[in-house]
């Protein structure tokens, strides 16, 4: 060999490999090659393990209930006595409330509750106050409105800048306890009428029949006058809007009908759309009833309808002032 003094031999008797860059042991200071290089590969006996081992004594925590014996290695503190409980006894009623402090936190409950109704029995008065009173018919139309939108229900797609809103009286043959005789409803300006009936038949879940040929209609009346809105059902709402037949936040009345009417006479308007005079319309399909008559007697106190076979209904003589007779 040209260089024989060149590297140096791995220690282990067995392997005697040939290095250029030796390793050195730190403890024996002997030369190794990668492979022994390694406490463990080598054995190395100067190597001391420093590392000490402490056995310490695991703790057990008994369940402070005087009825269990249970032992735990992990402490399970009450966060309200700080006492350990095993895990079949942890609700062991520390945080339950006596009845003092469930009567007085429940009053403490009430008492924001009673402000809340007692603040919007005044908000809804002084709203009531101010459309009574008020005699400028747009402002009133507007706190209409405002009121009516905070409760109005929809489609949530419509976008906020296409809504209107309405104040729909249901029919008077459904009844319907959870949302009463009326509901605030929003749709959308630029729907046709028709869309805006089966919207809010679906909305009230009211029958729609409006497809069945010969069936009785949904279509929507004024609350005021009880006069048809529109008989066209592809007529666009926005389009009633300019013309002034509707007003956004106008009270209007759905209800099932054959033809053009009006759902009540004009003179008993004022008590709203639950007379027998909107039923006797939906009879007949026109208003008022061929069979009315007129009444000249003083001493009539009860105005009879009858309709065959077995319904019969009395109106009070302050409401109609004529009888009809089938």
């Amino acid at each position: 060999m040209e260089f024989p003094n060149l590297g140096e031999r791995c220690s282990i008797k067995d392997c005697k490999q040939l290095n250029f860059l030796p390793f050195e042991c730190n403890h024996c200071h002997n030369l190794f090659c990668k492979e022994h290089f390694h406490l463990g590969s080598h054995k190395c006996l100067n190597f001391k393990d420093k590392i000490t081992y402490t056995k310490i004594k695991a703790s057990n925590y008994k369940c402070s209930d005087e009825s269990c014996k249970e032992t735990s290695p992990i402490e399970m503190q009450c966060i309200k006595c700080k006492k350990h409980f095993c895990l079949q006894h942890r609700y062991h009623g520390c945080l339950e409330y006596t009845n003092e402090e469930k009567t007085t936190k429940l009053k403490k409950w009430q008492i924001p509750k009673k402000q809340f109704a007692e603040a919007k029995a005044i908000v809804d008065q002084e709203i009531s106050d101010t459309l009574k009173k008020s005699k400028n018919t747009t402002m009133a139309n507007k706190v209409r409105l405002m009121r009516i939108k905070g409760s109005a229900v929809g489609p949530k797609n419509v976008p906020m800048n296409e809504r209107c809103y309405f104040l729909v009286y249901l029919p008077t043959t459904v009844s319907n306890k959870h949302i009463g005789p009326s509901k605030s409803i929003y749709v959308n300006m630029n729907w046709t009428i028709g869309k805006a009936i089966d919207s809010i038949a679906d909305i009230l879940k009211i029958p729609n029949n409006n497809n069945v040929a010969g069936a009785f209609k949904l279509q929507l009346f004024h609350h005021t006058t009880g006069a048809l809105i529109c008989n066209e059902m592809n007529t666009p709402l926005i389009k009633l809007f300019e013309d002034s037949e509707l007003i956004d936040g106008q009270s209007v009345v759905l209800e099932y009908s054959n033809s053009m009417f009006r759902l009540q006479k004009e003179q008993v308007m004022s008590s709203g759309h639950l007379h027998l005079f909107h039923y006797l319309g939906l009879l007949f399909g026109h208003w008022p009833p061929a069979c009315w008559e007129e009444n000249e007697s003083d001493s009539a106190q009860l105005r009879t309808i009858s309709m065959q076979p077995l319904v019969h209904t009395f109106l009070p003589a302050s409401d109609t002032g004529s009888i009809c007779t089938l």
